[in-house]
């Protein structure tokens, strides 16, 4: 039997930082998903370097011999802070154990991932706290309100592994300690309010803690001209080049894209226009002929 697993990517994050002794990450899920098929009769894909490292990790965590072939898709944006290499090796690590009639834990998938690079946690339910260097889930903060997300890139391309190493990275997070204490607990009373104004303050609290990180030069622009046209607050990747506009689900987000697109000219391009999702990783049944129109 043919599997499909989806996991979803992000736009970033709503608030990465350091405290209470650990590097963490509020994570911020949207419908772009990777797509991994097992289970298929004839040859799979050629992996990429990191899907295919949690194929091989799932198969020797689970002591299974033989290889499983593989089909990947996605439609996230590579090396932007979208946690695209989190969603191929999340989904190549359930398809590989269902091959093998096992569905692993999200906790057995986020040991999995983090034994291969630092990792977002979009494959867990809702929005979550986590420390995406130990693998260990913090707490589930709830299901996110709805909420349409107009992401931006700032250009370039962030390598994680090397972001992550870099000398005094934690040391510069840990400066920022207090601002990602009253951050969280704004998320958090968003969280319970379902309100979209806290959710957007705590977030652009985190993303201008940020810049002394990972500086991103139009964010204090997009930020004030977002806002102007509606929106509620900025969402940053941290370790990564994009922006995004939380905007309330009866906003036309196109009116505001093209505000956007014509004062931030030359300095920003317009990637997308997301929703976030609280599904985190689904699993189904899939007729290979079906996988190859995702």
């Amino acid at each position: 039997m043919a599997y499909v697993v989806s996991s979803p990517g992000s736009c970033g994050e709503f608030i990465q930082g350091y405290m209470e002794g650990s590097s963490f990450m509020v994570t911020c899920p949207i419908d772009r998903f990777s797509y991994a098929l097992s289970g298929f009769k004839g040859e799979g894909d050629r992996l990429p370097p990191k899907a295919l490292s949690a194929v091989e990790k799932t198969l020797a965590y689970l002591g299974e011999g033989n290889p499983v072939p593989l089909k990947l898709r996605s439609h996230i944006q590579k090396g932007k802070g979208m946690a695209s290499s989190t969603a191929d090796i999340s989904a190549a690590a359930q398809a590989a154990a269902l091959a093998c009639g096992r569905k692993l834990s999200e906790r057995e998938i986020a040991e999995i991932a983090l034994s291969i690079e630092p990792s977002d946690a979009t494959f867990f339910k809702g929005v979550v706290q986590f420390d995406y260097r130990e693998g260990r889930l913090i707490r589930e903060m709830g299901i996110c309100p709805a909420m349409q997300i107009l992401i931006y890139d700032c250009g370039g391309e962030v390598d994680t592994m090397q972001f992550n190493s870099r000398v005094g990275l934690v040391d510069l997070q840990r400066s920022n300690e207090k601002k990602m204490a009253e951050a969280l607990s704004l998320f958090k009373e968003g969280i319970s309010q379902r309100s979209l104004d806290l959710i957007g303050k705590a977030a652009s609290m985190s993303s201008f803690a940020n810049q002394k990180i990972l500086f991103k030069k139009p964010l204090a622009d997009f930020y004030h001209l977002g806002v102007e046209r509606g929106g509620k607050g900025v969402i940053c990747a941290h370790s990564g080049t994009v922006l995004g506009l939380i905007l309330p689900m009866e906003r036309d987000a196109m009116a505001v894209k093209n505000f956007l697109d014509d004062r931030m000219k030359g300095r920003i391009s317009f990637l997308d226009l997301v929703h976030i999702t609280n599904q985190g990783m689904q699993c189904r049944k899939c007729d290979i002929h079906d996988f190859e129109k995702l």
